[in-house]
């Protein structure tokens, strides 16, 4: 695993920016991405727990 700290000792002051900015975009991705792969399997099983507590009129 590479070291974070040692990764920004060698780096300028905007690179440190975009190291973190980076760092920061890729935790969205990750963490996104199987919420997005798993959402279409379970999607039945939401709709149906919201139609039960609908309201006919």
């Amino acid at each position: 695993m590479v070291n974070i700290s040692s990764m920004s000792a060698y780096a300028e002051v905007g690179q440190q920016e975009s190291i973190g900015e980076t760092i920061k975009y890729a935790t969205i991705i990750i963490v996104t991405l199987p919420i997005l792969c798993v959402y279409p399997f379970v999607q039945k099983y939401l709709e149906k727990g919201v139609m039960i507590g609908a309201v006919k009129q």
